[in-house]
């Protein structure tokens, strides 16, 4: 499984990067990113929304993760287009099953 990430939080990506190793996961650039690929958005750094487009222009599916309490922040996503929204604690927890 490809996967592409993007997170500026240095703890919540380590943490992501960990299990998808133990996934056996291929981590992309943005530049290889396709319609084989899962891209992982923390929706509260920087440029996040941005990149949304951008990605399922090329066919990822997209699922974006921040505070379960950002209300507004889930609402513009799914607007961009986000395939998924789930909180930190999903993709910290357990992306296996996320990633299913």
């Amino acid at each position: 499984m490809k996967v592409f990430l993007y997170d500026t939080n240095l703890i919540l990506s380590s943490r992501i990067k960990s299990q998808l190793r133990n996934l056996n996961a291929e981590l992309v650039k943005k530049e290889d990113v396709g319609k084989d690929t899962v891209a992982l958005i923390n929706l509260e750094a920087p440029k996040a929304l941005e990149l949304i487009k951008e990605l399922k222009e090329k066919g990822a599916k997209v699922i974006g993760y921040c505070g379960h309490k950002n209300l507004t922040l889930i609402e513009e996503a799914k607007k961009l287009g986000v395939d998924e929204v789930v909180p930190n604690s999903s993709v910290a927890g357990d992306l296996k099953t996320l990633l299913g």
